[in-house]
């Protein structure tokens, strides 16, 4: 071997070694622990099955990617320290997070004033559209629809559907009365009546008392954000009689849980929709083998925190790639103009306040399982 041969060689093998032990890093924060860590999980194993493809096929400036994570117990006392540690400590220059509501909250202030990029996969409030971008955050990125995204979909379906009023129901929890609040405004800016509108609170039990008040309206379908009362609803609707169409953001398996055998197979929620932004149901080859994976590694069915979770993992590697930098500034600059196509169709192309607008999927039940009859 020549002299020229050799030291070329000796200085691939120490640029490989320094490249191997120099991985790009993203930091990831989210619920780990308390009551509902098994949420943070799911974004985990999500994240991970991102990272493991993305290392497979070479990694990303010839360097592997690696997550550093920071469990905020959706607390943010607990959230924004470990966040300042992954920024300070670590050196993330993006992030992925924070899947609690006000650990978001809390944490966008300071990723402002890091100056590092926040991609926002499952915390789903408007609220996170209005407060980025233009006038606001240029520093926060959402990529997982919000309510009204969702409330927008599922009017514009109902009226191509020549439905022309809804009753709106919902509990009167934080996230299904925002819903509410974004389903009639979308209602009523879709031409749609809005009949009534019931809150269900902690000390609801009449359900038929409910399903009355609903009824008086004559509404053409009923629009369902019920969160924990959903099998108490489901019971009371069966025993009402009425043949309203449910619509909205109905938990299928609680509902069918919740009736009679006799009243799934008589076709009385034949008529039921729902409207999802993820569904392992979508028969499209993509989604299939995104399911197909997750299970294969980790004996479970994804849920939509977990498709968020890897998809962001994915744009957020692919943001690097393109920046050819794995510093905040360049990376910012390319998530700001990303075009990387979802799974779901369409891409995670950000409006003026760094919002994408993936697909969403309406659901129906078709021989007693939810199936993918429409996307919005």
């Amino acid at each position: 071997m020549s002299c020229r041969a050799a030291l070329l060689l000796i200085g691939l093998i120490t640029t490989t070694a320094a490249q191997a032990a120099e991985p790009v890093r993203i930091g990831i924060t989210t619920i780990l622990s308390g009551p509902m860590a098994d949420r943070g999980q799911s974004e985990q194993y999500g994240a991970q099955l991102a990272l493991n493809r993305i290392n497979e096929s070479g990694g990303v400036l010839g360097r592997p990617v690696e997550a550093y994570y920071a469990d905020n117990a959706c607390d943010p006392a607990i959230g924004v320290p470990a966040t300042r540690r992954l920024i300070e400590q670590e050196r993330v220059p993006v992030l992925i997070g924070a899947l609690c509501t006000p650990v978001t909250h809390a944490i966008m202030p300071l990723v402002a004033e890091a100056k590092v990029p926040l991609v926002i996969a499952t915390s789903a409030g408007q609220d996170f559209v209005d407060a980025s971008g233009v006038g606001g955050n240029d520093y926060a990125f959402k990529t997982i629809p919000s309510e009204v995204d969702i409330a927008r979909g599922l009017m514009r379906w109902l009226a191509s559907q020549h439905v022309k009023s809804v009753a709106i129901v919902a509990a009167a929890d934080t996230f299904p009365h925002a819903n509410a609040i974004a389903m009639a405004k979308a209602a009523s800016d879709a031409g749609i009546r809005v009949t009534d509108e019931e809150t269900l609170d902690k000390g609801t039990s009449d359900f038929g008392a409910v399903l009355n008040k609903l009824k008086a309206g004559t509404p053409d379908q009923v629009v369902t954000i019920l969160g924990p009362f959903a099998a108490s609803f489901f019971k009371a609707y069966e025993a009402s009689g009425w043949k309203v169409p449910l619509t909205g953001r109905i938990d299928f398996a609680a509902a069918l849980a919740a009736v009679s055998q006799q009243f799934v197979e008589s076709g009385a929620l034949s008529s039921a929709t729902s409207i999802t932004v993820f569904t392992p149901e979508q028969q499209t080859a993509q989604i299939q083998d995104f399911v197909a994976a997750y299970r294969s590694h980790y004996g479970l069915v994804p849920t939509q925190r977990s498709f968020f979770a890897y998809e962001a993992t994915l744009l957020v590697a692919d943001a690097i790639r393109r920046a050819r930098s794995d510093e905040p500034a360049p990376i910012q600059q390319a998530i700001k103009t990303t075009t990387m196509p979802s799974l779901l169709g369409g891409s995670y192309a950000l409006d003026d306040h760094n919002h994408a607008h993936t697909p969403l999927q309406i659901l129906g039940l078709r021989d007693g399982r939810p199936t993918v009859i429409a996307t919005e």
